[in-house]
């Protein structure tokens, strides 16, 4: 018996030394937020960590401050940084396996590598841009010599690299692809102009309609393929989605100073997209909001003005059929004349396995991109705008964050070819304006639509006009007062609409609506009006599937879930039933009319596109469309008969999953977010490094725009949303807002790893400090020496 309880007092002991030095390991992983630094060339620079951890960086120089900022950037990202410099390197499946192998031929066929070795060597033509660039990598490389390894590394078993000026611009290249939407789109409408005809096409929203409510132009000046879905679902980092954006002049706003709000949508993930930071120089003073491994913040604000960001939507991306030689699978030809392929050779390195070496065909047109498919005759170029234009997105970034005034700030913003965005800008000099910005370009032939796969044997298909920024979609300081944006179809510039993807118009309707609804508007309006989830035009939506419901084919049951559906306001509460019924009725109704014609794998491209989305609000409204039939029967049916039945068979399947009582069937328990961390693909990992899961309010084209795909089940499972919500007001810069959906910091066990997820689930804010009074008062100093 003695000799049991030594053994288990043994065990014990063993166990709790185990679980000490687990637990001592786990606390060294942390970031420093006290304490000293030893870091070469940036003596006397202090951190200041506010409450929610953002570090408010003083140095006595810029350089120096970059230097510091790349290490604490560093110890709370690292991880972030690694996957993003591999995305558009192809060198995922290197850490992650050949399941990811792929995606890394996919980005590989791009002709990404090219461009960004170009980039690198144009880097040296701004040395400013440079040095601030490389002291940000040293700060970088100094915590990855001399700082604990994350985690996730330890748990894939890979080493620590140093970061490059190449790293970044795989950046870049990742933004801008997250801006090409045609790989969604054109393969699926080339397919419907192919296999379905004409027809076919006019119900789908390819062009704009009549009722767009449009982003709004104003120059004072002038004045006065086949699917890549599951390669999409694959990737370890959020994709950039839409956006909000809206800039109050002084006579539209309470306080009579110009007013800001930005709200960038970006796909959901833990850690979250944005990294804060408040840098203070004698020369430089900024707050802003910096993506992984980027040296420049692309939201930001000072005491002279502030800037945001959406996403412009414009098509800056072709394909082209070209002809391969059928007898020399290295030759092909354009309608320009007959070429070798140039081949470069690329090896992709596989986690656990041997190395795969894939050819990159380019040719005068672009690079071949469904390069897989060796016996295709007519292999399909990608002609991306990103790789035909110089980019110079690190110098671009710079210069938005170095400007003197509204045109200065113009001047910065016309140096960016891709990916396009949408700047909105204001500042203490009651200046406000919004620019789509991007290299623009336009068919010489008016037959042209790039909506579609071209020909590349077709000259008019290939002859294209760049143009100048002065044709840029803008508005400056125009009459009404005020500006916004929401990834719809800009104006028309000199009689000109430019081809885009743009969303539908339910955000912008809500946003005008509000914005002139009051004479004058509060910080506290700013703020109801980001978290407003209230979408009328899904009402509209509502009354016009009503109108196709045979109300005499429903049961008593159907017909109280009907009276609720047709009595809503549009709103997207926790405790609405409305939207549970409304988007299952919408995608059982997108089932039953699209797939029978697209096919199951083209109906998942199409039903969660913009295109869409867009659809969703015209094709409603034509009882007569030839998409209702359903083509898989021999008998032609109606729209009333495909919306009745859809209706039905929603309730049905909500009340198998909700049960009987409608009053259950709450948008608390199908809409819900967790903040998934790449790596958590076990339940254990899960729990310890998700974030959630939390009933969401908002929903689809909501102001407050919490999204979901539509799929099969009765779970809308929030994938993307506000990235960050920001509200500057000029006359009272110090007391400026914003939140963001988690937290600072990308490990588990730091405070910041989460502490802002109540404030941002609940719509409420933290103020940016900028005080220096205020930020000093913090006891989690950092000081370099």
């Amino acid at each position: 018996m003695k000799v049991f309880k030594k053994v288990i007092i043994v065990v014990f002991s063993l166990l709790v030394g185990l679980f000490a030095v687990g637990y001592g390991y786990l606390q060294y992983l942390k970031p420093t937020y006290k304490g000293t630094i030893n870091l070469d060339g940036v003596e006397g620079s202090e951190v200041y960590f506010d409450s929610i951890g953002v570090p408010h960086i003083f140095a006595d120089s810029e350089q120096k401050a970059m230097n510091v900022f790349g290490y604490v950037h560093a110890q709370e990202r690292l991880w972030q940084m690694e996957l993003l410099r591999r995305i558009a390197a192809g060198r995922l499946s290197e850490i992650l396996g050949k399941d990811l192998l792929d995606v890394d031929v996919f980005f590989s066929n791009l002709g990404i590598d090219e461009t960004v070795n170009n980039q690198v060597k144009n880097l040296d033509n701004n040395p400013k841009v440079k040095a601030l660039v490389e002291a940000y990598l040293k700060g970088i490389n100094a915590y990855i010599d001399n700082g604990p390894t994350p985690i996730e590394f330890s748990l894939l078993g890979i080493e620590k690299e140093h970061y490059s000026a190449k790293d970044i611009y795989y950046v870049t290249a990742y933004m801008a692809f997250n801006f090409a939407h045609a790989f969604k789109t054109d393969p699926v409408l080339t397919h419907i102009k192919n296999n379905l005809g004409a027809e076919y096409l006019k119900d789908l929203a390819i062009e704009v309609d009549e009722n767009t409510v449009y982003q709004e132009n104003y120059d004072v000046r002038k004045n006065s393929i086949s699917s890549i879905n599951h390669l999409l679902e694959k990737l370890p980092f959020p994709q950039l989605i839409g956006s909000n954006a809206w800039v109050l002049a002084p006579e539209k706003t309470t306080t009579g100073k110009v007013m800001l709000e930005n709200d960038p949508h970006i796909g959901f993930a833990q850690p979250q997209v944005w990294y804060q930071a408040h840098i203070r120089t004698p020369n430089y003073k900024n707050y802003g909001f910096y993506l992984g491994l980027f040296p420049f913040p692309l939201l930001a604000h000072n005491r002279d003005y502030a800037f945001g960001i959406t996403m412009f939507e414009n098509d800056d991306l072709d394909f082209y059929q070209i002809q391969q030689n059928p007898k020399d699978s290295t030759k092909y030809s354009t309608a320009m004349g007959y070429y070798d392929y140039e081949l470069i050779e690329k090896q992709i390195n596989i986690k656990g396995e041997k190395p795969k070496n894939i050819i990159i065909k380019k040719t005068v047109l672009g690079t071949v991109f469904n390069n897989d498919k060796e016996q295709d005759s007519l292999p399909t170029v990608v002609q991306w705008v990103y790789n035909e234009k110089p980019n110079q997105v690190l110098q671009t970034a710079y210069g938005i964050n170095h400007a003197k005034d509204i045109y200065d700030f113009e001047n910065y913003i016309a140096t960016l070819s891709a990916p396009g965005l949408n700047f909105v800008y204001g500042d203490k000099n009651d200046n406000i304006g919004l620019w789509s910005a991007g290299q623009l370009y336009k068919h010489l032939s008016p037959e042209v639509n790039t909506k579609f796969i071209l020909n590349g044997k077709d000259l008019s298909q290939l002859q294209k006009e760049w143009l100048p920024f002065s044709k840029n979609p803008k508005a400056i300081n125009p009459p009404k007062g005020f500006v916004f944006t929401s990834n719809v179809q800009p104006e028309a510039v000199d009689g000109v609409l430019y081809p885009g993807y743009y969303l539908s118009k339910d955000r912008a309707v809500e946003i005008k609506k509000a914005i002139e609804s009051k004479e004058k508007l509060s910080v506290s309006d700013m703020k109801s009006m980001t978290n407003s989830h209230t979408n009328t035009t899904a009402v509209k939506n509502v009354n016009d599937l009503a109108y196709g419901i045979d109300i005499d084919e429903l049961n008593d049951f159907e017909l109280v879930v009907l009276d609720r559906l047709v009595k809503w306001k549009g709103n997207h509460g926790l405790d609405n039933i409305e939207p549970t019924i409304y988007y299952k009725l919408i995608f059982r109704l997108w089932k039953n009319t699209f797939e029978d014609e697209l096919g199951i794998e083209d109906f998942k491209d199409f039903v969660n596109s913009n295109l869409s989305r867009r659809t969703q609000n015209k094709y409603l409204k034509n009882p007569n469309s030839v998409w209702w039939d359903n083509v898989s029967t021999l008998r032609k049916e109606t729209f009333k008969e495909i919306v009745t039945t859809s209706f039905k068979s929603s309730v049905e399947e909500l009340k198998i999953a909700l049960g009987d009582d409608i009053n259950e069937w709450k948008w608390s328990k199908v809409h819900t977010v967790t903040y998934e961390h790449a790596l958590a693909k076990m339940d254990l990992l899960k729990k310890i490094f998700n974030v959630g899961p939390f009933p969401m309010v908002g929903g689809n084209e909501t102001i407050n725009n919490l999204m979901f795909d539509y799929t099969e089940g009765n779970e809308f499972k929030v994938n993307a949303g506000p990235s960050s919500r920001r509200v500057i007001d000029f006359s009272d810069v110090e007391n400026s807002y914003a939140v963001t959906p988690t937290g600072q910091s990308g490990y588990f066990l730091s405070p910041f790893y989460s502490n802002q997820t109540t404030y941002y689930n609940t719509g409420k804010y933290y103020k940016m400090l900028m005080n220096e009074e205020e930020i000093k008062k913090s006891d989690m100093v950092l000081k370099f020496k």
